[in-house]
């Protein structure tokens, strides 16, 4: 099933495994079999009397599965029974009060709110996390700021959490195993050492170092294979940086949607054999990627050259070590290292797709087609 919208009302029963691909997946009757859905809404109301697979920005589960869910999206919502696990991904993540998972609960999120009731155990990571249900296993919890229990909270097993800073066991919270703090550690040259504000800065350095030498060696091998490309390439990005930005920005987030789409669409349709329909596209797109960063470090290098210090244009090799060093002195501020980072990627990667996309064009115009 595809298209703009797709829509199993309440008085449909299917009877077979279910693939769905559309903006807006709305599941309202029954399926008897399993229901793999994607597209930018998927809401369930309905009974899947099998195994719910599904990725999409906006999740919401009101309706009752019979086995496991695996989702990923930047939103999800249950409020419903499952009868298996639910391993979930994203940014913010729900489980309502009077929703219950049968099995186990295994997520990773930027923020977690559990309200709801676990048979099995609960393993979690994300930057915030609230527990106000019940949990009849063990909690194995990363936290990387708050993890808080709630009034209504009840742990069963034990609680073994790693965090900066204790929990914040509300009155009426109950754990009745035992409860295990860890603080972070930090690995520096294959050693572990508790985190602290010096330790994170030496990682980070060495971090930043890795990445020059990285992207140094990275950037080394397109100077020397394909000189004339990166040149032109990186003069793309100079003429057009605001339509770089904007085409790496659409289409960082589209694609990966698009290949998504595509694969669960060939796979109910060819089976395996169309495998190589999505894997050589998403291929390039990794690749891509990975080449973003080296070139937005010789563009830099040369502005920085030219525009700030009046000075004669640079080689591409003394270009890309400028480049390099400052996109990596960015790295060792936080907030400016996320800043830098995304902005150079995404410049990088419309950079590439706008240079083919115009070499394409000027051979189709000088083949007269």
């Amino acid at each position: 099933m595809s298209g703009v919208e797709v829509l199993i009302a309440s008085d449909e029963v299917l009877n077979e495994d279910v693939y769905a691909v559309a903006g807006r997946v709305i599941v309202e009757g029954t399926v008897n079999g399993d229901l793999v859905a994607a597209g930018e809404t998927v809401r369930v109301d309905g009974t899947i009397n099998g195994d719910l697979i599904v990725a999409a920005r906006s999740i919401t589960i009101d309706g009752a599965v019979e086995d496991d869910v695996r989702a990923a999206g930047a939103e999800l919502r249950l409020f419903a029974p499952i009868g298996g696990d639910l391993i979930v991904a994203g940014d913010q993540v729900e489980v309502a009060s009077g929703s219950t998972i049968g099995q186990d609960l295994v997520a990773a999120a930027n923020g977690l709110i559990f309200g709801g009731e676990i048979d099995g155990d609960l393993d979690l990571s994300a930057t915030e996390a609230r527990i106000e249900g019940t949990v009849r296993g063990n909690v194995e919890a990363t936290v990387e700021e708050n993890l808080t229990l709630g009034s209504a909270s009840r742990i069963e097993g034990a609680l073994n959490y790693t965090s900066p800073s204790d929990a914040d066991m509300q009155s009426g919270a109950e754990v009745l195993g035992e409860v295990t703090r860890q603080a972070p550690m930090i690995e520096v040259f294959g050693n572990e050492f508790p985190a602290s504000a010096l330790i994170q800065f030496v990682s980070t350095i060495i971090s930043q170092t890795k990445w020059f030498i990285g992207t140094l060696l990275v950037g080394l091998i397109l100077i020397w294979l394909f000189p004339e490309t990166l040149s032109n390439a990186v003069a793309t990005l100079s003429t057009s940086p605001w339509k770089s930005l904007g085409i790496g920005m659409l289409l960082f987030v589209l694609l990966p949607i698009l290949f998504l789409i595509t694969m669960i669409v060939t796979l109910s349709i060819i089976g395996f054999a169309g495998f190589s329909m999505v894997a050589i596209p998403a291929s390039v797109y990794a690749v891509l990627l990975l080449l973003a960063k080296p070139a937005v470090a010789i563009a830099l290098g040369g502005y920085l050259a030219n525009r700030v210090f009046k000075r004669e244009e640079l080689t591409p090799i003394r270009a890309l070590l400028a480049g390099a060093a400052i996109l990596a002195v960015c790295g060792l501020f936080p907030y400016v290292d996320s800043v830098v980072g995304w902005l150079s990627l995404l410049c990088g990667f419309g950079m590439w797709l706008l240079f083919f996309y115009r070499h394409y064009r000027d051979a189709r115009t000088a083949q007269g087609i």
